[in-house]
């Protein structure tokens, strides 16, 4: 009986106590985010970004770096053959407009000049000569007609005395002789009038021989002038190739001069950038001789046509350029600008340029544009 007592309790508790739910399966932990992942997106965004800017950048603000300053390069050569005397400029030198450059001895031209002067002298001389034997010519001739009227007339008297009889048949005769002398008289003066008058020629400046003179001597005076070489503008002398007692001839090259007074850009512009350009837009530029300056310009002509390959000098056939990928690389037109204002002190020729233009007006693009030309004006400090 007790060992019924004693272990009942004991299953009345395990049957009364509280039965636990089984634990749950545990869930797998939060993996944390890659940082890497959300920065090469980041980075995906703003070059596409970019890209597209970029895009939009290069059709409403082109930029180039493939910009320089041309201006008119003249080889200054003499017209005249002879020795050097004197030389007014030094190598690398600036020049105002008329300044002398270089003289030739003018001591043959001048004594050519006085030739001409004295043989203009003398055809005027002859000239005159002439013409009086034109006047001379011509008085006789007007005496022989007025002798042959006046013969005419004795004549047709004496024919009407023979008919009436009051004269003989022989005085008709007579009479008719004289006439014909007078005839041959007017004949001969005429032409002895036009002999004189063929070797006077036409009246005035328009005589052969005058203006034959008066060529030759304006053709020694102007070779005179000629042996002053002045400069034809404002600008620079360089590669001077001169010293006083050379003798140079005719052609010959002596210097180099630049001219200074007309300045202008040739940007090479990519093809694709050219939809929106027309002339007149404005533009900025920066040079690298002028570095953190910005100067005001506007396109003044866009080019037409390029070279599409060239002739190879050894065999005379065509090059022929060829491009692999996908994209092309674009081709380049040259745009002309000038400078808006007064033209920067002290560029040089074929020193390089960086130019925006704004093709339209877009504030936008165009403060980018702004931001970008500057920016690369303070770069050039270290370019």
């Amino acid at each position: 009986m007790a060992s019924e007592e004693s272990s009942q309790p004991a299953v009345e508790v395990a049957s009364t106590s509280p039965i636990e739910p089984a634990p749950p399966p545990h869930a797998p932990a939060a993996q944390p985010q890659n940082p890497l992942r959300r920065i090469a997106l980041i980075v995906v965004g703003i070059t596409v970004a970019l890209f597209l800017l970029g895009i939009v950048m290069e059709r409403l603000v082109p930029y180039t770096a493939e910009a320089v300053i041309q201006a008119y390069v003249v080889r200054i050569a003499p017209e005249v053959t002879g020795k050097v005397i004197e030389i007014g400029v030094s190598d690398n030198a600036t020049v105002r407009a008329g300044d002398l450059l270089f003289r030739v001895d003018p001591k043959p031209y001048e004594i050519a000049v006085a030739e001409a002067e004295a043989r203009l002298a003398r055809v005027g001389q002859q000239l005159g000569a002439s013409t009086s034997a034109v006047d001379s010519a011509q008085a006789q001739l007007v005496e022989a007609q007025a002798n042959r009227a006046n013969e005419r007339e004795q004549t047709q008297r004496a024919l009407e005395l023979v008919k009436r009889g009051v004269y003989p048949k022989a005085r008709q005769d007579d009479a008719q002789a004289k006439l014909n002398i007078a005839e041959a008289n007017v004949v001969r003066a005429q032409a002895d009038l036009d002999k004189a008058k063929a070797e006077l020629g036409p009246a005035g400046e328009d005589n052969p021989q005058l203006r034959e003179a008066l060529a030759a001597l304006e053709t020694a005076r102007l070779n005179l002038l000629r042996t002053t070489v002045n400069a034809p503008s404002d600008g620079v002398v360089t590669s001077l190739q001169l010293a006083i007692g050379q003798f140079v001839g005719t052609g010959s090259q002596a210097m180099t001069f630049i001219d200074a007074s007309t300045i202008w850009i040739v940007a090479n512009i990519k093809e694709n950038s050219l939809e929106h350009l027309t002339v007149g837009d404005r533009a900025e530029v920066t040079l690298d001789t002028r570095p953190g300056r910005i100067y005001p310009a506007q396109v003044e002509s866009i080019g037409w046509g390029v070279s599409q390959g060239g002739i190879d000098p050894a065999t005379g056939l065509p090059t022929i350029r060829s491009e692999s990928g996908w994209v092309r690389e674009p081709q380049r037109f040259p745009i002309r600008l000038t400078f808006a204002g007064d033209v920067p002190k002290g560029i040089r020729y074929g020193s390089q340029v960086n130019v925006t233009i704004y093709t339209d007006e877009n504030p936008i693009v165009n403060a980018i544009g702004a931001f970008w030309i500057r920016l690369v004006s303070v770069l050039s400090y270290a370019s």
